[in-house]
């Protein structure tokens, strides 16, 4: 038992730093589009030379915002939540459930990941270009099963924190969460 709660700990802990590592990727990202767009409204009414690349590009790095930070938010407790069913459960029924919500989200995220991971990779197998700025769209296409890849190990490290929890019969994190969000 005590060698399950290490390595579910230990997965954990690497998973949420690989996640923070990406957050920071997104945080650059949004910097890189306030960059860009500044710099683009500055050519346009400065210079009346707009550049015709910024909206492609600040569309990728939105996409990259997104994706990169799901990680982040999850292993850092920020996901939504729906807990109106899962409350009304007995405790024990509430650890089997969450372990088998994991189990379900990562059997969801795998195929998302192997379909977009054979779209990026026939993306670059053609080198698809995008319309207007003839970017290569493949490293693009790319953020999108890297970071759910990423996601997926991370709730998969959280389904043994939890299945841990359950083992030894203390509550899972969600119910030590919903305790403390419960007002007085």
């Amino acid at each position: 038992m005590k060698v399950l709660e290490r390595a579910a700990q230990a997965a954990e802990a690497v998973m949420g730093r690989v996640a923070w590592l990406m957050s920071a990727a997104a945080a650059l990202s949004v910097a890189g589009i306030v960059a860009i767009l500044v710099f683009s409204s500055l050519q346009r009414y400065m210079l009346a030379q707009p550049i015709p690349e910024t909206e492609e590009l600040a569309a990728f790095l939105f996409v990259t915002v997104a994706f990169l930070s799901v990680p982040e938010g999850f292993t850092s407790n920020r996901q939504i939540r729906v807990l109106l069913v899962w409350r009304k459960l007995p405790d024990r029924a509430q650890g089997w459930a969450m372990v088998l919500g994991h189990l379900l989200t990562i059997a969801v995220l795998v195929m998302l990941i192997v379909q977009l991971r054979d779209f990026a990779a026939m993306s670059y197998e053609f080198q698809s270009r995008s319309y207007v700025s003839d970017f290569i769209m493949w490293p693009w296409m790319a953020v999108i099963p890297v970071s759910l890849g990423v996601l997926c190990l991370a709730v998969a490290a959280r389904a043994l924190v939890d299945l841990h929890a359950v083992l030894s019969g203390a509550p899972v994190r969600e119910a030590r969460a919903a305790t403390e969000l419960e007002p007085e």
